[in-house]
């Protein structure tokens, strides 16, 4: 269990046991580091810092935090705003995420006001309070992935609640749960050498003060995306699907233009 979910790395090949173990545990050591690092809900986090303190003063990260950052901001510029990270007063206020003393009552904020800051600094021009929640968990399988790699594994499978990605030329069969019913899997294909991501309401939704809201949220109204569908990406990295996840899910379109700067293909299942 990590990252709000459960992880699970597979590989497909492998010279001995014990290079199997050391290479599943320096990944999921990995996962692990950037939990830490990343996690809205932990308060000692790296990113809770940056939201108490970033507005102030820059403050400097870690490489992966500033990577993540970074590759928010490109989904956030690409997608024209439909990506954005400052939706957390959206979540803080429904519940569904914890809120902190660092979180100040602002309007009309975006990801806009984040900036990143030679040296491995970050700075908000405004208060606002990020949630990496839609990203980073696609970037941790990216890493763990690379981290394989280092380790001599050129064949595997790690699944982390739906953010999958598949090394080496091995197919691996692709299941979407149904959105009508979610304990239904559906197979949609094969996939071999590339990542997929899907988000979806069927688990986040709830009523929140005799309103139904979700974990999905459209940036520019604050409102709750309430579609009964499933939004999945194919791409080459698995950040780049989770992000890229969210600008479907906003825009109701597969066909999004931003989908092709990140050489990314995407299907709604209804």
């Amino acid at each position: 269990p990590l990252l709000g979910t459960v992880v699970e790395i597979k590989l497909n090949s492998v010279l001995s046991q014990r290079q199997a173990h050391q290479a599943i545990d320096a990944a999921f050591g990995c996962i692990e580091a950037i939990q830490n690092l990343m996690s809205f809900h932990d308060h000692s986090s790296e990113l809770s810092l940056l939201n108490r303190e970033a507005h102030l003063r820059p403050v400097q990260v870690h490489s992966w935090t500033y990577a993540v950052l970074n590759r928010a901001q490109r989904a956030h510029y690409a997608s024209q705003g439909l990506f954005d990270c400052t939706v957390a007063d959206a979540l803080m206020h429904w519940q569904l995420l914890p809120k902190h003393d660092f979180h100040p009552e602002q309007l009309n904020v975006s990801q806009a006001q984040l900036e990143l800051l030679p040296d491995g600094r970050v700075y908000y021009r405004n208060p606002i309070a990020i949630d990496l929640g839609g990203i980073a968990k696609g970037f941790a399988v990216d890493v763990a992935i690379q981290c394989l790699r280092q380790h001599g594994i050129c064949s595997a499978v790690i699944n982390a609640g739906g953010d999958l990605r598949v090394l080496g030329a091995a197919p691996e069969q692709i299941l979407l749960r149904d959105p009508k019913n979610p304990q239904q899997l559906q197979s949609i294909g094969e996939l071999s050498q590339g990542a997929l991501a899907t988000s979806s309401i069927y688990y986040s939704q709830q009523q929140h003060q005799a309103k139904r809201v979700s974990a999905l949220v459209d940036p520019a109204t604050r409102q709750p995306i309430l579609r009964p569908h499933s939004f999945s990406v194919i791409a080459p990295s698995t950040w780049a699907a989770d992000a890229l996840t969210k600008v479907v899910a906003v825009s109701a379109n597969p066909n999004h233009p931003c989908l092709k700067q990140f050489s990314a293909a995407a299907f709604i299942l209804q």
